[in-house]
């Protein structure tokens, strides 16, 4: 496949996690389906050396649980099991009747989040909802909560949020428990954060059947949106079902100098997923790129936080999030310490 094809390929992926590609027709056994996945997983699955899995190993396992008699159900038991082997939440065979999970990224870890607390104690009765952002302003701190990736940002929406916080001394932005979506709204949104121009991350796609076959780098570069920008300090927190698209705002915006990660090590889902049809007719997909960040990390496993925070059981019990409070105070201390200097934009091609 050439660059450009390659191009091509990314600028449809980023759109959304959605159905994209389909495979032979709807006929073949469970033997058949068996050896279908086991090939195709093995040449085009990106991820086997961040994870040290060994997928013949993890096959041989797995192949004589497989039987031409088996049922649908049993089918899909003993195939989503196999590729839970790969612990990757964007690894799912698709049915009428069900669909294999992997979901051992966040259920194996505390949830350091509760919706209740912040809606009844944070953003209160009188908050703002402009369109999928949830913000108020406290000590003349902007709190702005964005639970997924996958709600449309409409540029009128984005514009009236950023007139809003513009005047505060900083931002924390919540993205806890945000299950990803649309690259294009991270793009969108870091945009809005940017300083200047930078390529926070670099994306790898698998080219070919070998282990070490992958097309790349290829640059994710975000410009300052024309539009207003707010560069002042800025905490996004994290938890660990923070995952795939809300992997990539922290993985990206930890290049900003006025950035803090804070929270839990974020969810992870680094790969880009593409889709294909088992012989039987039912879909699947895998991952099948690896994206790095500014630092050179492998983005999979998740983003760890500059300031790790808990949500501390006794503060729960009295309804205080001491997470959004730590980067309250975090921005506080902040201001009280930097020095006056002019804050300077590079004057660049907005993303709206």
């Amino acid at each position: 496949m050439t660059r450009a094809a390659y191009l091509f390929l990314f600028s449809i992926l980023l759109t959304s996690c959605s159905r994209l590609f389909f495979g032979p027709d709807p006929e073949g056994s469970p033997i058949e389906s068996f050896e279908y996945l086991k090939e195709e997983v093995g040449q085009r699955y990106s991820l086997f050396e961040t994870k040290n899995l060994d997928w013949e190993s993890i096959s041989a396992t797995y192949e004589s649980q497989i039987k031409d008699s088996m049922s649908s159900e049993e089918l899909l038991e003993v195939l989503g099991a196999y590729l839970g082997e790969l612990q990757d939440g964007h690894v799912n065979i698709y049915t009428d009747f069900d669909y294999s999970r992997n979901w051992d990224w966040y259920l194996d870890y505390p949830s350091n989040f509760d919706m209740e607390i912040i809606e009844r104690n944070y953003l209160g009765k009188r908050h703002w909802r402009t369109g999928p952002f949830f913000h108020t302003i406290i000590d003349s701190i902007a709190y702005v909560y964005y639970g997924s990736f996958s709600t449309p940002i409409a540029g009128k929406y984005l514009n009236a949020l950023m007139e809003r916080i513009e005047p505060c001394k900083g931002l924390v932005f919540d993205i806890r428990n945000n299950g990803g979506g649309k690259l294009n709204n991270v793009k969108m949104l870091a945009s809005r954060f940017a300083d200047t121009t930078r390529v926070p991350l670099q994306f790898y796609f698998k080219s070919g059947p070998g282990k070490d076959d992958f097309a790349g780098p290829f640059d994710y570069k975000i410009k300052p949106s024309t539009k207003t920008t707010f560069t002042k300090p800025i905490v996004i927190l994290t938890n660990r079902k923070s995952y795939s698209a809300a992997t990539f705002f922290p993985a990206l915006m930890s290049a900003y100098p006025h950035v803090t990660i804070m929270g839990d090590t974020s969810g992870g889902g680094g790969g880009i997923p593409y889709h294909l049809e088992l012989p039987n007719g039912w879909n699947f997909r895998i991952s099948t790129s690896i994206t790095k960040d500014a630092q050179g990390r492998d983005i999979e496993l998740g983003i760890p936080p500059d300031v790790e925070v808990s949500l501390d059981p006794l503060a729960v019990q009295i309804g205080r999030d001491n997470i959004i409070e730590t980067a309250f105070q975090y921005i506080q201390d902040k201001n009280s310490t930097k020095k006056e200097v002019p804050q300077i934009i590079e004057e660049d091609q907005g993303q709206e």
